[in-house]
């Protein structure tokens, strides 16, 4: 679920959990202003120790700066088609997989208050990604399906490590064809990210 978000967008979006930040550090500040929204350090704080971004076992606020502007951008464009709203189901679901990876029951409530972040602001942090998820499924479910021969080539390509697990080509053709619609898929979402980033102002500021 998570983007899923910034994983889709990443790398279809390690998780930076265990960066903090040092005592005496400002409690918030703006990173990033994308279109009228502002990205603070509150932000990058809980989205890295909470895991709700691909950002890197030593990831600090700064340098996923860029990838939570290309959530935003994302989340613009969502809006703009404003497509049906998760479940509370599926939202509670989003909450409990973020609680499984903390350490202890009591993880999550230290995790945010010491990020000032709040449960509520998590909630529609979940709700949010479960939308672009849901959006980008619809927007680019048509990537187009690979022939027989593209098939056969990516199998040619892969042949030894195919024969070395004793897998003929009939067995490894799903795999492949799968692997080859979210190659596919990808360079979709990468384009379409590209041209949302020339359409909208972004300011991200020093630091």
């Amino acid at each position: 679920m998570r983007f899923m978000l910034c994983a889709l967008l990443a790398a279809w979006l390690g998780r930076g959990l265990d960066a903090q930040a040092p005592r005496g550090d400002l409690i918030e500040r703006t990173l990033a202003i994308v279109g009228t929204q502002v990205i603070t350090l509150s932000d990058a704080r809980a989205a890295i120790r909470l895991g709700l971004i691909e950002a890197g076992g030593e990831a600090d606020p700064v340098s996923v700066t860029q990838l939570l502007v290309d959530r935003e951008l994302v989340l613009r464009e969502v809006q703009r088609y404003a497509p049906p709203a998760p479940s509370e189901g599926a939202v509670d679901a989003g909450m409990e997989e973020i609680r499984t990876r903390l350490p202890g029951a009591d993880e999550l409530s230290r995790v945010l208050d010491e990020a000032g972040f709040t449960e509520s602001r998590l909630r529609a942090w979940v709700r949010d990604d479960l939308r672009v998820v849901a959006y980008l499924a619809q927007r680019f479910a048509s990537a187009s399906t690979p022939t027989d021969t593209e098939v056969t080539a990516a199998f040619a390509q892969q042949r030894a490590d195919f024969e070395r697990s004793g897998t003929t080509f009939e067995q490894a053709a799903p795999t492949l064809r799968e692997r080859l619609v979210a190659s596919r898929r990808r360079e979709l979402i990468s384009d379409w990210l590209s041209d949302l980033r020339r359409r909208t102002a972004v300011v991200i500021l020093p630091q």
